[in-house]
């Protein structure tokens, strides 16, 4: 990369630190997405909300059974869904 850099001229050296930095960067940044997407049931807010869903699915479950002891249903808190 740096003899190509240095067919710019006497300053090419100084654009590999630039490039090499965000090169660097886009590799770092698809590290934290690997992280992030590796685990969906973390429970983090920005995973599926199964929680949430397998409250929803109780909640069918013991209507259609007729039971009367239905569970709440789980309210986002600070607009996060778990």
């Amino acid at each position: 990369m740096i003899p190509e850099l240095m067919k710019l001229g006497d300053f090419g050296h100084w654009l590999a630190i630039p490039f090499t930095v965000m090169v660097g960067w886009v590799y770092v940044m698809l590290d934290h997405v690997g992280d992030y997407s590796e685990n969906p049931f973390e429970g983090l807010g920005d995973v599926i909300p199964t929680l949430a869903f397998c409250r929803m699915i109780e909640i069918d479950l013991r209507e259609i059974l007729n039971e009367d002891d239905i569970p709440a249903k789980i309210d986002a808190v600070e607009e996060v869904l778990m």
